[in-house]
């Protein structure tokens, strides 16, 4: 009689979370096609006559503390956000995976070199990092954008780095090296293949953390120049007038906490997928 003890099955992770992150991410791409589609007002148009007018017939949201429609302000502020925060991400990912490939590939120096320095970036937090540039460049697009990419590339690089070593440890690519084949073949067939899945979740988490990284400059004026609709620069606007005004602030702080939410569960449950639903 075989008394082994079976394996144990593997939990496969729950599918709400995916799927509520989908609901979310799909809520977000119609936001952001709605002010191409949508007679929404001018976002920038200011009413002195209808100043933190709650919401109504004329103003679904409400307005700001000028006027401005806010539903209009939130609905052309998601593409910004979006845009930005997936633009970083997917720049950041090339560079970070290919500077991970070289670590594990390019032998002892090119590894020490690579994550030395991605060490030395993780030692701050990267909104601190964010804000530092920010603040010493006085704000805007460029800046805001490069500390994003710098704050999020040794994640990648460190995720590279690890997929592709241990992929070198296997026995087919072991095979593959003693046939002849070259290494662009084993880095093509063989290395890449792990690490760009994992990089996918891993950029959907790193999208949420931008997002919340953009918002955080706005909201301390340093991120996109006014009177450009941007979600945290809106709520540091309102937030004089919060008790005024309830509804309106809390419209893009809903955006910010649905944009993120969409974008951490898509990416945990990919992750959860990715290593077969194992805590």
């Amino acid at each position: 009689m075989n008394i082994s003890n079976p394996a144990r099955p593997r939990r496969q992770p729950p599918a709400y979370g995916l799927r509520v992150g989908l609901a979310l991410a799909g809520l977000l791409a119609a936001s952001t096609l709605a002010p191409f589609w949508l007679p929404l007002p001018d976002p920038n148009r200011q009413d002195l006559m209808a100043v933190l007018a709650p919401p109504g017939a004329a103003h679904l949201l409400g307005t700001d503390h000028l006027g401005r429609d806010i539903l209009s302000r939130v609905l052309h502020g998601t593409p910004r956000s979006l845009g930005i925060a997936l633009a970083c991400v997917a720049s950041t990912s090339v560079v970070g995976v290919l500077l991970g490939l070289a670590a594990a590939l390019g032998g002892r120096l090119a590894d020490s070199l690579v994550m030395r320095l991605a060490d030395l970036v993780l030692a701050f937090p990267g909104l601190l990092l964010a804000l530092l540039l920010a603040g010493l460049t006085g704000g805007g697009l460029l800046p805001m954008a490069i500390g994003i990419q710098i704050a999020l590339w040794p994640l990648f690089a460190r995720m590279a780095r690890a997929n592709a070593r241990v992929a070198l440890q296997e026995t087919h690519v072991e095979a593959a090296r003693l046939a002849g084949f070259s290494n662009g073949h084993i880095l093509r067939h063989h290395l890449l293949p792990p690490v760009l899945r994992q990089s996918v979740s891993l950029a959907a988490l790193g999208v949420g953390s931008a997002i919340l990284t953009i918002s955080s400059l706005g909201f301390l004026g340093l991120g996109l120049e006014p009177p450009t609709p941007e979600w945290g620069a809106m709520i540091g606007e309102l937030l004089p007038y919060a008790p005024e005004a309830p509804v309106q602030i809390l419209a893009p702080c809903l955006a910010i906490v649905a944009s993120v939410l969409a974008f951490t569960l898509v990416g945990e449950s990919i992750a959860a997928r990715l290593t077969g639903g194992r805590e």
